[in-house]
């Protein structure tokens, strides 16, 4: 209308389907940043939860390896190799050997035995990996002769860790039965009032 109310009006439309485009563009943004940040971050906890599972059998066979006249060297290398064997043969692919391997490979490449290790933890980026690095770091600088008996009070920690993890999975499953009869309980006694009332 050209006038409402004896009062003249001027309007003019405005177009904000760019406007309207660009805010949507950018919301997009957000969102893929945000659920691509979300997902790299379950792979990277995903990745250190599974070496987590491998280090026990990892510790074992550098230990095994030691105890059999092994250098160190030497026993990460058998390591390294019989997994890359295995690895050719169609065997799965685990994070914790693969990173293992690279340590190898960088020894093989001129990089110095000691900085491999080093790097092998901080790739790990897992605590138990980043300990067992600084043994074997510590065993090349300063030739410790106590690596075999760190690496056995590191399995007997490790086995007890192990047994608390397990002590408390099965506190909570049996926690589990009483929490819901309680929530149960609880209900009843919410509900309870309610129904009452109803029948007045």
């Amino acid at each position: 209308p050209e006038s409402i109310d004896g009062k003249k009006v001027s309007w003019r439309q405005r177009n904000l389907t760019e406007l309207q485009l660009l805010l949507g563009t950018l919301v997009t943004i957000v969102a893929v940043f945000f659920f691509k940040d979300r997902d790299i971050h379950e792979l990277v906890e995903k990745k250190k939860q599974e070496e987590k599972r491998k280090y026990p059998e990892i510790l074992q066979k550098i230990t095994l390896y030691l105890e059999a006249g092994l250098t160190v060297r030497a026993a990460v290398n058998k390591i390294a190799e019989d997994y890359e064997q295995k690895r050719k043969k169609g065997a799965k692919e685990h994070a914790a050997y693969e990173e293992l391997l690279i340590a190898v490979r960088e020894i093989r490449m001129g990089v110095s035995e000691g900085a491999a290790y080093e790097k092998f933890g901080k790739r790990t980026g897992v605590r138990e990996y980043i300990r067992l690095s600084t043994f074997l770091t510590q065993n090349v600088k300063k030739g410790s002769t106590m690596l075999l008996q760190q690496l056995h009070e590191e399995a007997k920690e490790e086995m007890r860790m192990r047994n608390a993890r397990k002590l408390c999975e099965e506190a909570s499953t049996k926690l589990l039965l009483p929490m819901i009869m309680l929530l149960l309980v609880v209900m009843i006694l919410i509900m309870f009032p309610a129904f009452s009332n109803v029948g007045v």
